[in-house]
């Protein structure tokens, strides 16, 4: 009975954090897409938003994804061997995308180049079950990449 009821909590657990990184994907988003339109700049999401339960922002105005999507304007490429972009040319939108790359901190030296900083970020818990167990996963994104380039008081500051 006792592990059960342990599962279950565990299970409660990960959902509401499912339910609350969804809603901070949503926000994140918001805001990115109010600096590229503040900025003049094109928004380029990495990480379709078509691929799987990551759903919740929209395409912008390019998509970069390793595997196919249904955006309109989308390119398969992976971020660690670079990206096709000028520096500081665009604001850069990421959801739940670093937890899957090979070298996640030349990804985002990469990204940083890009965007001139102008970077939104998601990336789930490194403290959840999903962080360590979700197919596909690496070791977890530190959790101040989130802080930094999410949203809210800690964002720009430095990881």
């Amino acid at each position: 009975m006792l592990p059960a009821v342990a599962l279950g909590w565990l299970l409660l657990g990960e959902g509401c954090l499912w339910l609350e990184r969804r809603d901070r994907r949503r926000r994140v988003w918001q805001a990115a897409c109010a600096r590229a339109e503040e900025l003049g700049r094109p928004l380029v999401v990495v990480g379709a938003p078509d691929g799987g339960v990551t759903a919740g922002y929209g395409c912008g105005d390019v998509t970069i994804d390793i595997a196919p999507s249904a955006c309109p304007c989308s390119v398969r490429w992976d971020i660690c061997d670079g990206m096709p972009l000028p520096d500081d040319s665009c604001v850069v939108y990421v959801s739940c995308v670093l937890e899957y790359v090979r070298d996640w901190k030349g990804a985002v030296a990469e990204l940083e180049r890009v965007s001139g900083g102008e970077l939104f970020l998601v990336t789930v818990e490194p403290f959840s079950l999903t962080g360590w167990m979700y197919p596909g996963t690496r070791l977890p994104v530190p959790w101040s990449l989130q802080r930094r380039y999410g949203i809210g008081p800690e964002r720009g500051r430095a990881a």
